[in-house]
Formats: structure tokens, C-alpha cells, sequence
């Protein structure tokens, strides 16, 4: 880092100060703090963080036999990890599939299968091609398929924004979310399958999903499978972030917004300490517990199903529509979003003056990887010193996406130092 601790909190203070009243709010002054604290020296100023791109295919199948195809990450006759990105049945018409795969990927890969539920084969498809007729002699079956799964990102949130962070660890909030289609013969319905694998603050926050471009008027129900949602059992007298108890959400705008939990904290632990009040501790972030400081839990998991009320709108969402977010009281008594970076300075359920704090640095990330590693307490993915010419942390290529974020896009894929991820 390139600065020291008592730095750090004169800097917070008077951003603190600042921030209180809009007219004597510096923007020059904070943006000079968030940009000197920044853990990468020199960071891209055109960084859009993205790691992942959008595409859609159409399909028309030219054999009667094949009845459902499917659009993989990866060969499943070859791999075993081979994640599914989008499905449909094919009813002698041609069908659409919008997809989201990581930018590092140029192919993806069609299995199609019978009525039956028997794989015929796959076809290596290139990034790109936006519609194709498919018959059997199109397909390779080189031998026995591996079962695919879902596609599931990572989502991973530093709570400090709009203030600068001492350390960019990233593990204030992790989600894990998958995406299927329950019952592919109904594209009404969507499950969406929700965990909450760490809470690496001892501040209160609240999570949501929003669904970008989709309204809360094109969505029937939302629905918590097993009645079981992460804060169940959460007192309702004590609610701040979220008033209403219901799932699914009416946005500032008319956004469909999915509540996840009202307290992480209570959302992991779900237990009061003698005086009433809920622990916070850090959850998941530390390989070692500490009284009263950190601990390790049972990580949570929740499915929201989601019925549309339209076909074209369930089809629609895809992970880049998915923009999970934080909500935490400010320093000045006011209550904050963290959005991914898409959506960084929209107000969801809160009006915000986010936009006045613009810059190109993130309080959020997307991996498209299920099983990330995410950092332990305290640990930057990255740190890069242009002075020292020094990089220390779990992902050193983090720190050299963030000077080009046209370069090493695959960074999340390589733990340097594996005993500082969780």
C-alpha cells in the first residue's frame, strides 16, 4: 500500500466531513483520495471491469429428431466441468438462445438430444455466429457425455463506497448465483439458486438482486422454494434497508428487485448475543476463529423462483441482466448501494448521489468462475507499488488487468499465493 493507516483515517474523515452536505462536497479532493489509495498504481482510467460478454444464437433444427439443444463452456465429452449457459426445446421452429460466457472464451459448444433425453452429439460453435440449421450429421459423439451443470458467477463486494478502502480484499459480501430453467418446457420460469458464502465486515448491510431492464410489472410472482429465505426469522421491527418483508421488490423506477437478506450477519448466523443484539462478526474470511472477532459458518443457500409473465422477458435474463447489490448506512446518517460496476451509480431502492462520485474504480466484481477463491481478511487480490515495482497478493495477474483491462482477463484463474484465499 502506499499509504499508512493514520493517512487513510485523516482521509476518511475529511471525506466524511465533505460528504455531509452536497454543496461542500470536493469531487477533485475525494477522487485524488479514492485514486491515491487505490491499491494499483497507474490503474486503467478506461477499466469497465468486465470479464464476461453477451451474445444470442438462433437455432432451427433440420431433423426431427433432435428435440433439445443446449449451449456449454466446454466440450462434455471431454470435460467434466462443462457449465450450461443456455437451453431450448426445439418445436420445428427456430429458437433463440442469449447467452453470457467469460471474455476469454472464443467457442462455445451445442449438445443437442432426443425427446428421450439422449445426448446425439455436440458442434464446436464460435463466438459470434448468430444462427446456424442443425441436423444429426452436424454432431461428433466421440463417447460417453459428462453430466454439464448450471452456470454459476461469483460476486464479491468491498462495503466501504463512496469512501476509499485501506484494502481492496473484496470479501465484504460473497454471493455464489446459478441460473436455470426448472421445467425447460416452460420459459415462463426461471430459478434463480442464491449463496451467501462470507461476510467479511463487521458493518450492517442488506443484498438484492436487481433485474436489469426487467420491470416488476413483467414479472408474475417470485417465489422462495422451501419457504426457506435467507433471513427468515429476521425481527421485523428491526428492518432499516428493506421495509417490506415481500420477495419480490418494486424499484425507484420501476425495477424488478429481488430481496435476499435484511442483516449478513443474521443471514449466516441467525442468533442474538446476550444483549439482544446480532454479532458481527467476520464470517468465512479467516482460517483461524478469533472470540468475538471471526468465525466460520455453514454458508446459506436460497432458490427464487421467478415466473414472467411473458416468454421474451424469461428469456432475457441473462447474467448480465443479474446485478446482486449492498445496501449500507453512509457516515452521513444516509443509506448507500454497491452495485456492480454497470450499475454502479444507480439508486434501486434508495436515491443516492452516487453519480457525483464517478470514477473508474469498482466496489464490486463478477467472476465467472462458481468456486472462486476470494482473498482472506485484510488481503488485496492484488497490491502494485510502480514505485517499489512490487505485487503481493493471491491474484499478482489481478493487478496487471487492472493497469489494461485488455490484458490478463483470465487473472481469476490463478491463485499465486493460495494461503491467502479463503
Amino acid at each position: 500500500m502506499k499509504i499508512n493507516k493514520l493517512t487513510n483515517v485523516m482521509a476518511l474523515a475529511l471525506l466524511a466531513m465533505t460528504s455531509c452536505n452536497k454543496e461542500l462536497f470536493d469531487k477533485e479532493v475525494w477522487s485524488e483520495m479514492v485514486e491515491y489509495q487505490f491499491v494499483i498504481d497507474n490503474a486503467d482510467p478506461y477499466h469497465d471491469w468486465c470479464l464476461t460478454r453477451n451474445d444470442i444464437l438462433s437455432v432451427k433444427s433440420l431433423d426431427s429428431k433432435i428435440n433439445k439443444v443446449q449451449l456449454l463452456t466446454a466440450n462434455p465429452y471431454t470435460s467434466s466441468s462443462a457449465e450450461i449457459v443456455a437451453e431450448t426445446i426445439l418445436y420445428g421452429s427456430t429458437e433463440s438462445m442469449e447467452y453470457t460466457i467469460p471474455i476469454i472464451m472464443n467457442d462455445v459448444y451445442l449438445v443437442a438430444y432426443d425427446k428421450d433425453g439422449n445426448d446425439l452429439g455436440y458442434k464446436t460453435i464460435n463466438y459470434g455466429t448468430m444462427s446456424m440449421e442443425l441436423s444429426t450429421s452436424d454432431l461428433q459423439k466421440p463417447g460417453t457425455i459428462k453430466t454439464p451443470t448450471y452456470q454459476t458467477f461469483t460476486y464479491l463486494y468491498v462495503s466501504t463506497f463512496p469512501l476509499p478502502s485501506e484494502h481492496f480484499d473484496f470479501n465484504d459480501m460473497v454471493l455464489r448465483i446459478s441460473k436455470k430453467n426448472p421445467d425447460i418446457a416452460n420459459t415462463l420460469v426461471v430459478d434463480l439458486t442464491v449463496k451467501l458464502d462470507a461476510c467479511g465486515t463487521k458493518e450492517s448491510y442488506a443484498a438484492a438482486i436487481q433485474l436489469a431492464d426487467i420491470r416488476y410489472d413483467d414479472i408474475e410472482k417470485v417465489e422462495v422454494l422451501n419457504d426457506n429465505p435467507m433471513d427468515k426469522g429476521f425481527p421485523s421491527e428491526q428492518r432499516s434497508f428493506i421495509e417490506s418483508e415481500d420477495v419480490l421488490q418494486k424499484g425507484r423506477n420501476g425495477e424488478a428487485v429481488i430481496s435476499l437478506f435484511e442483516n449478513a450477519h443474521w443471514a449466516l448466523k441467525k442468533e442474538f448475543d446476550e444483549l439482544g443484539d446480532i454479532p458481527t462478526l467476520y464470517y468465512n474470511t479467516s482460517h483461524t476463529v478469533v472470540e468475538e472477532s471471526s468465525e466460520i459458518v455453514n454458508p446459506v443457500t436460497a432458490t427464487y423462483r421467478i415466473t414472467f409473465k411473458e416468454r421474451d422477458k424469461a428469456l432475457s435474463l441473462t447474467f448480465d441482466r443479474i446485478d446482486p447489490f449492498i445496501m449500507h448506512k453512509g457516515s452521513n446518517g444516509g443509506t448507500w448501494e454497491i452495485h456492480t460496476y454497470p450499475h454502479k451509480f444507480e439508486g434501486t431502492l434508495w436515491e443516492t448521489n452516487a453519480a457525483a462520485y464517478n470514477n473508474h474504480v469498482s466496489w464490486a466484481l463478477v467472476i465467472p468462475k462458481g468456486d472462486f477463491r476470494y482473498p482472506v481478511e485484510g488481503i488485496s487480490l492484488s497490491s502494485y507499488n510502480s514505485v517499489l515495482q512490487e505485487t503481493f497478493g493471491p491474484y499478482e495477474n489481478f493487478a496487471a488487468w487492472m493497469k489494461d483491462h485488455n490484458s490478463n482477463q483470465d487473472w481469476y484463474q490463478q491463485v499465486t499465493r493460495p494461503t491467502l484465499v479463503y
